[in-house]
This record gives structure tokens, sequence and C-alpha cells, in this order.
């Protein structure tokens, strides 16, 4: 395994004395990746998935993030998320680890496939369940409660958070917390064939919101980035703690890597064969 997570991992990168890279992609040079070993598993940690400033959601250099991970050979990724809660179960500052995600619309974005050849992305299963057993594993060994799944509903793409009658959809499709930067990082990491897998922090609740009118905005903000960084250091000991305990031989039973190499027949070319 060698495993990239996005995440500001302060006390790791301390802990560990992780080196920092600067690794030049086709999209732009990305200079925040950590490197080191935890628990002697190779690993490198995206500090945040956009460089300096916050930029909205569509900004991110999504392409580039994953195109240092390419260059690293990492073949294992942990996406950390801050998200909203929408069923009545998740209230703010609760962790969950989601189990699949909806994500009905979004950015034309897309990798240039690494032998010359496109194909879509099989995301089933659609998170890596090697990584989820190591994420549940590590919430258990550290004591710090998460709800152990849960869909993620992706809402990309507006300059906003979501309607009252956007959550009341949501909430009626069964999704348990919604955000807008799962994807398109989970698909253009999967494009790669790289397992993966999520673990989110809820800075509200969609049934807690409903009174935010009546409540002073700078309250609610100090409480989400208070929530925000006790969020980044309970992904810290987590991720560390299950790395303590993976097991090497656990991580070809998932079938997240599986895709056909044979030479096959393009079934899209334009012209017969016998002219090309």
């Amino acid at each position: 395994m060698k495993l990239g997570v996005v995440l500001r991992a302060d006390n790791l990168i301390r802990e560990k004395q992780l080196r920092q890279n600067r690794v030049v992609t086709p999209f732009g040079p990305v200079d925040r990746v950590f490197s080191g070993l935890v628990h002697n598993v190779e690993a490198h940690f995206l500090y945040g998935r956009f460089p300096g400033a916050r930029t909205p959601s569509w900004e991110i250099p999504y392409e580039a993030n994953q195109s240092a991970f390419d260059a690293l050979g990492v073949d294992h990724q942990i996406g950390t998320f801050v998200v909203g809660g929408v069923d009545k179960s998740v209230r703010g500052g609760d962790l969950i680890i989601p189990h699949d995600v909806i994500s009905l619309s979004g950015p034309s974005r897309s990798l240039p496939p690494l032998d010359g050849r496109f194909r879509n992305a099989h995301v089933i299963p659609t998170f890596c369940p090697v990584l989820r057993e190591l994420l549940i594993r590590g919430a258990r060994a550290t004591g710090i409660p998460v709800h152990e799944s849960g869909v993620y509903f992706s809402f990309y793409g507006f300059a906003r958070i979501e309607t009252d009658a956007e959550l009341q959809l949501i909430e009626r499709l069964g999704a348990r917390l919604v955000g807008q930067t799962l994807d398109p990082e989970f698909t253009l990491a999967r494009q790669r064939q790289r397992h993966y897998a999520a673990i989110a922090i809820a800075v509200d609740s969609y049934h807690d919101m409903k009174n935010e009118q009546d409540e002073d905005p700078e309250v609610f903000r100090a409480r989400s980035r208070e929530a925000i960084a006790v969020g980044r250091e309970q992904f810290e000991r987590i991720i560390e703690a299950g790395l303590a305990g993976h097991d090497e031989a656990a991580e070809g039973d998932c079938g997240c890597a599986k895709v056909a190499k044979g030479p096959h027949r393009d079934m899209f070319t334009s012209f017969p064969e016998h002219l090309l």
C-alpha cells in the first residue's frame, strides 16, 4: 500500500517528521505534499485540496492533486471532508464514514488515460471495503465515536449551500450527509483504479439549521471553525490507529482495482478497422 491522504495533518507531519515534496504535474506544480512512513506504511499527505487562499469548490485543482498522487505511486487514497448533516441522527461535530455516494451532476473533469485508452471508472464497490475497515478499526481503537455508514450526497457547482427544498429531497433520498467536494475527487481517483475511502465531520445539521436565522452568524461561524479543527485532529488519530493495525494480506480482497486489460476491440471506433 502507498497511501495518499487529503488532510492538513499538522500533528503527524511534526511527529513523524514527514518531508515536504514538490511534485510537477501536467496541470501545474503541487508543493504541499508531506511524505514519510506511518507505522511502516508509505504515506503522502496532501495539505488541503486547494493551495493558498480558499477557492470555490469548482476551482479546486482536482486534476493536479490526483496527478501528484500518480507521480508518487499512490494506489490507496483517503479523502477527508467537511459536510452538513442531513438525517436526524447526525448533529454538528459528528464524524461519519460514508459507504456510498450520490452525485447526480458535476463538472466535466477527467484525467487523460495512462495507457492512451479512455474508459469509465467502475465504482462498485463505491468505497474500498478494506480502507473503510481501516477507518472503522481506527475509530474503535481510539474510542472516537463515528457513524460507520451513510450516503454522501454530492451537491456540486453552486456558490451557496442547499435550499430547504433541496435538503428535504436529499433527506428523502436517504442521504446522511451533504457536501461539495467528494466528487470529482472520488471519480478521478477511481479513474486511476485507486482504492478510495472517505471520512467526514459534520459542522452543522439540517435539523439544527432550520433555526439558523435566529442565531448570531458569528456564533455559528466560531462553532463551525472549532468543529473543523477538532475533526482534523480526530481524522489524524483515526488514520494513524488504523494504520497501526493494517494487514497487508487483506489489501487484495476488495476488487477495487479490477479492470479489463485484454486486447479488446474498441466498440467506439468511428471508421472500419481495415481503413485505419
